[in-house]
Parts: C-alpha cells; structure tokens; sequence
C-alpha cells in the first residue's frame, strides 16, 4: 500500500500537478491519522474489556463473601434477639419475685453470651490492592467502602470494647457466683433465686446487659440491611457487566 501511495505521488510530480499532490498528500495525512486513531481506539477498547472482565471476577468474589457475612449476620440478629429476652425475662422475674420454673431456668441459662461478626474480608483486600476505582459504578463503589472501611470497624469495635468486655468482666463474674449453669444456653439453677430478687448488683449487671444487648441488636440489623442492599447492587451491576438484562 505505501508503494502504491508513492508511485501516485511520484506520478504527480513528474506531470508537474503540484496543487493536486498538495491536496493528495494532506489526503494521505488523513488516512494515516484516522488509521492511528482507529487503532487507538480498539487499543483502548481492549483495555477497557480487560478491567471490566477483572472487575467482574473480584465483584462475584466480594458478592460470595457477602452472602457468607448476611447468613453469619442472620444467626447474630436470632441469637441475640434470644439473650435480650432470657435478660428481659430474668429481670422482670425478680421485679414480680416470681417463683423459679423451668422456663425462667431456660432464661438463667441464656443470660450469658454475645456475639461476633466474622467478616470475609479476602474480596476487599484484593480490590484495595489493585485499586477500589476497578469498580466502575460510584454508587457501589461508595456503599462497599462504607460498609468495610466504616459500619464494619465500628460493630467490631462495640463487639468487643463494649459487649464483650461487660460479658467477661461482670456478666460472667455474677453467673459463676450466683448460678449453677446445668447446660450452657439451655437451662442454669440459682444458687439462691430468692436472694437474687434483692441483689442490686446482679440486677444492675443484668440491666446493663439488656442495653447492650439492644443495641447490638440495632447495629447488626442496621449491617444486615446494608448487606442486602450492597448484594442487590452487586446484582445488578453483575448483569451489566456480563450484559444480561
């Protein structure tokens, strides 16, 4: 093609037809430019496919370890909501000094616990290694980043610098003085029932549990909420990528 392009311009100047090969060579200059810019583009476009088919593989691994996080989240909202009640039970007990029953010994046994989110944080190490900008949606991309770098680290900070520390340092310390646990979480006897309903500290220790109980129940269906709503989006933005409807 390049010899074909200087045959016509050696043509043209031996004819002595300058403006005519003026016009042809700004011609060629064109073509020569549109070629670069075709190519340019199918450059670009082929990189641009190979981020999105990247992007694609790490938002199918952040959506699996997600939907591990929402069945760990779903057993601590139903574990939880079963310590708030055996506190609420215990305590309205001794409030009505109401006489000791199997029931109320299953409501002793579940008194104790909390619980710990044990987040799947492989699919968020990987897309901070290669850049969260890989995400190509905003709206994602900001939800996802709040809900790692943010709502994650502050229920695990309350998990174990509140709840934790009061279960270790004074729920536990009054079940071992003033219950015989006969099977964890299924049924504990009081030393003394009687005695309990006027023991101010294991009831105050109990009160406080019962707050904290409530608001971990509040900060785990809040994440639970943010999980659903990120795995819909992640839904979404999958089946764009893959060009599904």
């Amino acid at each position: 093609m390049i010899k074909f392009f200087r045959h016509i311009r050696q043509r043209m100047l031996k004819e002595n037809r300058l403006s005519r090969y003026f016009l042809y060579a700004i011609g060629e200059i064109v073509l020569v430019v549109i070629g670069i810019l075709i190519a340019l583009s199918i450059n670009n476009t082929n990189a641009e496919e190979k981020l999105r088919g990247k992007e694609l593989v790490l938002l199918k691994e952040l959506r699996q370890n997600l939907q591990a996080d929402l069945l760990d989240i779903q057993g601590n909202v139903k574990g939880n909501l079963v310590r708030t009640r055996a506190n609420e039970m215990v305590l309205e007990a001794l409030r009505n000094r109401t006489p000791l029953s199997d029931t109320l010994k299953g409501h002793y046994g579940n008194v104790l616990g909390n619980y710990q989110l044990g987040e799947n944080t492989a699919a968020w190490e990987n897309l901070k290694s290669v850049g969260i900008d890989l995400i190509s949606n905003d709206s994602l991309r900001n939800t996802i980043s709040a809900l790692y770098s943010t709502k994650y680290t502050y229920l695990e900070n309350v998990e174990k610098g509140l709840d934790d520390r009061h279960q270790w340092n004074h729920v536990y310390a009054q079940v071992l003085e003033h219950l015989n646990v006969d099977a964890m979480w299924v049924s504990a006897t009081p030393v003394d029932h009687e005695a309990l309903m006027d023991d101010r500290k294991f009831r105050e220790v109990l009160k406080m549990n019962l707050f904290i109980r409530k608001y971990m129940q509040q900060q785990y269906e809040m994440v639970e909420g943010e999980i659903r709503s990120i795995l819909a989006q992640l839904d979404e933005h999958i089946r764009t990528l893959e060009g599904r409807p």
